[in-house]
């Protein structure tokens, strides 16, 4: 089996910053010791890290510029967040969806099958067979330009929501340890950390790969 290598997350959104650190952490040395819970900016990956100053909930930090805020130190699940962590998550997200429109919105016209009968676009909560048909005519006559654009011709409601929610299942689902659903194999938008020690883990990747194209 070939590994794949886990991507680095450049820009990265704070969502609990704890300056005495975590007594509840299932890591000794951030117990005691200032630390970080962090979400990604491109990959939606959970981490901790060694901040070097005092950080503010919500702030997005750049981990490449020549005075990084914070270090990285290790991957976390979303059970490792503390719950103000958790209560930002959904924050930073619907942030990151906002940003990234025309990303979200290239998703909607350029995804594909991901077997003879089931469509990407089908892991979206509230999209079945006959809004995915409705949906695959409508970009066909004249491709999507906004979350508004695609709401008004498909008749779907609060299409952010939608993605929300699907990334937000894609980072809850990394702490079950099996499925019977062929829905959670599934990776549309976030890098599973375990990818490389679960054979039934697919990451599709799109945001990764919209990007290179658009």
């Amino acid at each position: 089996m070939i590994q794949r290598r886990r991507p680095k997350e450049r820009f990265v959104y704070v969502l609990d910053y704890m300056k005495e650190g975590n007594p509840l952490d299932r890591h000794k040395m951030h117990r005691n010791k200032p630390i970080v819970q962090v979400v990604g900016e491109e990959f939606f990956i959970l981490m901790e890290a060694f901040p070097n100053r005092e950080l503010e909930q919500g702030e997005r930090l750049d981990l490449e510029s020549p005075q990084p805020s914070a270090k990285i130190d290790t991957t976390i699940y979303y059970n490792d967040l503390t719950s103000v962590a958790k209560g930002n998550l959904e924050k930073v997200i619907e942030k990151i969806i906002t940003d990234k429109e025309n990303l979200f919105v290239a998703f909607f016209n350029k995804s594909e099958p991901l077997t003879l009968k089931f469509h990407a676009l089908e892991l979206l909560p509230g999209i079945g067979k006959k809004t995915l048909r409705i949906i695959l005519d409508q970009r066909k006559a004249k491709i999507f330009e906004s979350y508004k654009d695609i709401e008004n011709r498909t008749g779907l409601k609060n299409v952010s929501q939608i993605i929300k929610k699907r990334i937000m299942s894609e980072i809850i689902k990394q702490n079950i340890e099996e499925s019977d659903s062929h829905e959670d194999k599934y990776y549309l938008f976030v890098y599973p950390i375990d990818l490389d020690k679960k054979q039934d883990i697919v990451y599709i990747g799109y945001l990764e790969k919209l990007k290179q194209v658009i």
